[in-house]
């Protein structure tokens, strides 16, 4: 019998199916014992006599892997990002990595604009005053006709931008790969990083982080934003400089931030002293739905792989037999 282990949490607990899924196909099942993110030695104490890890965003170097080695043959990303698991190292030992990268995309478009409207029509200050007796209202920004500004558009920056374009707004996008027939349908235009943090009122991030990608959003860029503006960022904390936004945001030159992402999680910076700050806690995938799809495309990936059958291409990042990996890796 294979032995599926958990070390994404939550796994299971809004719908049994995954788990049933799984069973259903003769893996044992192993939930994970911690009920938040793993460390990394936590997760390696769970390894050994493992087949199938599935993984949600906790760190997975090497050093962690290898304590699975030799039995441990697929690693099933719950999700889509890559960056704290090392897929070299699964490379180089045949161990199989998949994700589920279209489940918790319009989780996070959604929580997109659940950031943007909350911070700058001042939403949750106004619930927070009333609640303490204090009758205050707020006079925020209306997005129709304002500059709105993509910064990454993969599967979720897209999807923002034709919700953004759907609100009236004017979209401009950057990314290294342009898909000139989507921005002409859909009335977005591409423009490069400074023009785009120039002229944006706000700008969103969907950046997966990379060697690249890291401090993209440094000092100096922020300071190249308008006088006012708003930065969101539901991707990865590395890409930006959180100091620096920090120092603008107390300086008055940028207006707001809203962020479910941070470098180190649970976060407990100074940002969250500031009133023009919106933060919530990387939960830009926990909508009922996006959970059920993630957690059931893992189970999917897990049993066709074990059963040799095909995996759905979208789904693939490394099999056994593949020369590169099918995505970009940092």
């Amino acid at each position: 019998m294979q032995i599926a282990q958990m070390s994404s949490y939550p796994y299971g607990l809004s719908s049994p199916d995954p788990v049933d899924l799984l069973r259903r196909h003769g893996f044992a099942i192993r939930l994970s014992p911690h009920e938040r993110k793993h460390t990394p030695e936590e997760t390696a104490q769970l390894l050994g006599d493992v087949d199938v890890l599935l993984a949600g965003t906790e760190p997975l170097p090497g050093a962690v892997l290898a304590r699975g080695l030799p039995r441990l043959r697929h690693v099933a990303r719950v999700g889509v990002g890559l960056d704290g698991l090392d897929v070299g190292f699964c490379m180089h030992h045949g161990i199989a990595v998949t994700y589920t990268p279209d489940a918790p995309a319009r989780s996070v478009v959604e929580e997109v604009f659940g950031l943007l409207f909350s911070l700058s029509r001042r939403l949750v200050e106004a619930h927070e005053g009333l609640r303490r007796g204090k009758w205050q209202r707020f006079t925020g920004i209306l997005w129709k006709g304002k500059t709105f500004g993509v910064l990454g558009c993969g599967r979720i920056g897209k999807q923002v931008a034709e919700l953004a374009r759907a609100f009236g707004m004017e979209v401009l996008a950057h990314d290294v790969r342009e898909d000139a027939a989507w921005a002409a349908r859909h009335g977005v235009a591409y423009v490069g990083l400074d023009e785009l943090l120039e002229r944006s009122l706000a700008i969103t991030v969907h950046l997966p982080y990379t060697r690249a990608t890291e401090d993209l959003l440094s000092r100096e860029r922020l300071a190249r934003m308008r006088r006012g503006a708003y930065v969101l960022n539901t991707s990865r904390g590395e890409v930006l400089d959180e100091s620096a936004l920090h120092d603008l945001l107390v300086s008055g030159h940028l207006g707001g931030a809203a962020l479910d992402v941070y470098r180190e999680e649970p976060y407990r910076g100074p940002l969250a002293l500031l009133p023009n700050v919106f933060l919530c806690c990387h939960q830009g995938s926990c909508s009922h739905d996006g959970r059920y799809a993630m957690e059931m495309q893992s189970a999917e990936n897990a049993v066709a792989f074990a059963r040799g059958e095909p995996i759905l291409p979208e789904r693939v990042v490394w099999l056994p037999g593949m020369a590169a990996a099918a995505v970009e890796i940092g």
